[in-house]
C-alpha cells in the first residue's frame, strides 16, 4: 500500500515519543530516536566535533520532540564542573545584580544566592557544595577564610569594601568604588553646610566605629578631616545587626546626642537603608532635607519612587556586570585577572 511504509514509521517513532516522556529522558533515548549513537548527540550539544548536517538536525528534531534535558549533575561528574556560581550575599535586595546574574546563565551557569552566616561550618558547607565560582558581596569574612575557598580551588570574585591581608592569586576584586564614593559625598554635603555628617553602614556590615579598617570608614575619616570636620564617634553607627538596630541608632543619634553633636546629614549603605531611615525619621517629625538630609548608595530604583527622591551614589551596572562575568570567567579558565573598581559617581535629588 503507498505510504504504507512511511506511515508505519511515523507511528513507531510517535510510540516511542509517548514512551519517552512518561519517564526521564536520557541521552540514549534521544540517540535511538534519532538513529544515530549517543556519542554524535553529545557531538551535537556540545559542538565538540564535527556532524553533517542531516544527523545534526535529526539530533536537534530528537532532542525538541522529546523534551530532552541534560541532567547537570551526571554532567558535572564527568566534566569536574557543576556548571553553578554561587553569590554570598549580607543581604539578598541587591536587584541590579539581575543582569550579572543573566549574563552568568547566558554563559551556562546557574546563579544561586544565599546570605552569609557566622556559624563555623558555613564555609565548609560552601565549599562542599562545589560550586565552580563564588562571588563574594560580604566584608564578614577574614582573609582565612577567603583563602581556604580559594585553596579548595574555588575561585573567589570578591566585592571588596575593606582592607585584607595577602589573599589567594585566585581572589580578585570587582566592586564600585565605594572609597571615593565616599568622599565625594562627606565633600557634597559639606559644600551644602553640614557639618555633623553620621555614617550608616549597611546591614550585617562589621565595622569598629572609626578604627575600623573598611573603605568606607577610612575615606569618610579623610573626607570629614580634609573639609575642617570634627570626627565624632557616635555619629557612626557600629550596631548593624539588623534594620531595627539600625533605626534605634538613628534615633539615638537625633534625640539622645547633645544639640552640637546631632546629625543633620546621614550617608548610608545603600538605597534600601537610606529610604527606610528617611521614613522613621519623618514619623519623628523631622523634615527632609531641611532637617536632615540623606545619601543613599547603588542609585536603585528606590531611589525615583520616594517622596522626597533620593540623592545617591551612582555606578554603571551594565559595567559592573559584565566586568564581574568576564573576571570569573577569566578565573575559570586559569587565568588571573587584576582587580577591578568601578567609577562611581553622585546623582542630585531632592533628599539632599
Amino acid at each position: 500500500m503507498p505510504g504504507g511504509h512511511g506511515a508505519r514509521r511515523d507511528e513507531m517513532q510517535n510510540r516511542e515519543i509517548k514512551r519517552q516522556k512518561s519517564k526521564r529522558v536520557t541521552r540514549d533515548d534521544v540517540a535511538r530516536l534519532a538513529g544515530v549513537s549517543p556519542a554524535v548527540v553529545s557531538y551535537v550539544m556540545n559542538s565538540s566535533k564535527y556532524v553533517s548536517e542531516e544527523r545534526t538536525l535529526a539530533v536537534k528534531r530528537a532532542i525538541e520532540e522529546l523534551g530532552y534535558r541534560p541532567n547537570m549533575q551526571a554532567r558535572g561528574l564527568k566534566t569536574n564542573q557543576s556548571m553553578q556560581i554561587a553569590f554570598v550575599c549580607d543581604n539578598l535586595r541587591n536587584d541590579w545584580l539581575e543582569d550579572a546574574e543573566t549574563r552568568f546563565f547566558e554563559n551556562g551557569y546557574y546563579v544561586s544566592h544565599c546570605y552569609s552566616r557566622d556559624d563555623e561550618s558555613f564555609m565548609p558547607m560552601l565549599v562542599e557544595r562545589q560550586f565552580d565560582g563564588i562571588f563574594m558581596m560580604s566584608n564578614r569574612f577574614s582573609t582565612a577564610q577567603l583563602n581556604y575557598i580559594a585553596h579548595a580551588g574555588i575561585p573567589v570574585v570578591l566585592f571588596k569594601t575593606r582592607n585584607y591581608g595577602e589573599l589567594a592569586p585566585n581572589i580578585v576584586t570587582v566592586a564600585p568604588d565605594y572609597y571615593d564614593g565616599m568622599i565625594k559625598s562627606v565633600n557634597y554635603l559639606a559644600m551644602r553646610g553640614h557639618k555633623n555628617i553620621a555614617m550608616i553602614p549597611p546591614i550585617r556590615y562589621r565595622i569598629n566605629g572609626l578604627e575600623d579598617d573598611g573603605f568606607r570608614v577610612s575615606a569618610y575619616i579623610e573626607a570629614m578631616k580634609q573639609n575642617g570636620l570634627r570626627l565624632r564617634e557616635e555619629l557612626v553607627c557600629t550596631d548593624t545587626k539588623s534594620l531595627d538596630t539600625i533605626l534605634a541608632t538613628v534615633f539615638n543619634m537625633l534625640v539622645n546626642n547633645r544639640a552640637e553633636a546631632k546629625p543633620t546629614a546621614f550617608i548610608t549603605g545603600n538605597d534600601y537603608e537610606a529610604v527606610n531611615i528617611m521614613q522613621y525619621v519623618k514619623k519623628m517629625g523631622f523634615r527632609i532635607p531641611q532637617d536632615v538630609a540623606i545619601v543613599g548608595v547603588d542609585n536603585t530604583y528606590l531611589s525615583n519612587i520616594v517622596s522626597p527622591t533620593l540623592t545617591s551614589l551612582d555606578f554603571s551596572k551594565e559595567k559592573f556586570s559584565e566586568t564581574l562575568v568576564n573576571t570569573m570567567m577569566s578565573l575559570l579558565k586559569g587565568k588571573t585577572p587584576s582587580d577591578k573598581y568601578i567609577e562611581v559617581s553622585i546623582v542630585m535629588r531632592e533628599s539632599a
